[in-house]
């Protein structure tokens, strides 16, 4: 297994190292692409089970029989990997539609594919005593991600003026002991922080298929690396795709490589993926309608200062 779990602090140093020792990101016409051997790609990943197919073709050596030198690098936040994406120090990963689209903006990014989708793995939960939506004051926020796009949801779901809450900055990992100090009221988050702040209190309020939306996570790569390395772009998105069938065929499975992987029980990591539809497939009109959507709420609400062209940063008929 080559999985490498870093904080994303540290990251960025250890990772200069191993750029320096191979041909990576590479621009259309440099050596290392598809007509020599192997590219070398890094991977990179949150620490969640919605990662579940990625930790299985890594854990069960799915990308060697592919033919393909990956190394899968895990981040606390899954804009981990796309912000190495940015520094040139990673070539693919994988994340919400929301943080793709936000870090298109900044760098050449490409999404491929969508992955794993659900209306139920992102969950609001807030402290005890709370049991409406309109007692949370003080929300959890991770700036940029699809947590800060779905706070927003719930808010115009119920008429909330932003203005009349306060946005907390903290990483996903700390939600659940702001939630039972009291420092936040509640969040909206991708699994299993939710479930970690019901382990200290709190309630589940709703979904985000409850405030109309279903999230995407979608494979993303360097724009440049792509276009010198697409038949290896393919080969991943086809071994994802293959680890997809084989969890959809044995559910357990993916609670097996999620515990080996982030140390979340099996048993627990199998029931939050319980809804999660793990089928990699070409983006839809009906996806890059809802994904222009987002990228404009990003550039109205200021957390972008242009907005992304969902139907260029999408690159159909990969999958």
């Amino acid at each position: 297994m080559r999985m490498r779990a870093l904080r994303a602090a540290a990251a960025a140093l250890l990772m200069t190292v191993a750029v320096a020792a191979c041909s990576e990101n590479q621009s259309p016409g440099e050596s290392g692409g598809d007509a020599t051997t192997s590219v070398a790609v890094n991977f990179g990943v949150g620490v969640d089970p919605a990662y579940s197919p990625i930790y299985l073709a890594d854990q069960d050596n799915l990308f060697e029989q592919a033919g393909l030198d990956v190394t899968v690098t895990q981040y606390q936040e899954g804009t981990g990997g796309l912000d190495a994406i940015l520094a040139k120090q990673g070539q693919v990963t994988a994340s919400t539609e929301s943080s793709l689209l936000n870090r298109a903006t900044r760098g050449d990014i490409k999404g491929l594919a969508v992955f794993s989708q659900s209306p139920s793995f992102i969950k609001l939960v807030a402290r005890s005593g709370i049991s409406d939506v309109a007692g949370i004051k003080k929300y959890g926020v991770v700036p940029g991600t699809v947590n800060e796009y779905a706070t927003n949801k719930v808010l115009d779901s119920r008429g909330i003026s932003r203005d009349s809450v306060e946005f907390v900055n903290a990483s996903p990992a700390e939600m659940p002991a702001l939630l039972q100090r009291g420092d936040v009221d509640g969040y909206i988050m991708w699994e299993p922080w939710p479930s970690r702040g019901v382990a200290n209190g709190g309630t589940v309020l709703l979904t985000s298929g409850d405030i109309g939306y279903v999230y995407n996570l979608v494979i993303g790569v360097d724009g440049a690396w792509y276009e010198a390395n697409k038949e290896t772009a393919k080969k991943v998105v086809d071994t994802i795709a293959q680890a997809c069938e084989q969890l959809t065929a044995d559910p357990a499975k993916a609670g097996t490589v999620t515990e080996t992987a982030i140390k979340v029980p099996a048993a627990e990591a199998q029931t939050l993926l319980e809804g999660v539809q793990c089928q990699v497939r070409d983006f839809t009109d009906d996806d890059i309608r809802r994904y222009d959507e987002i990228a404009q709420f990003q550039q109205d609400s200021g957390i972008v200062t242009q907005k992304a062209d969902a139907a260029t940063v999408m690159v159909r008929g990969v999958a």
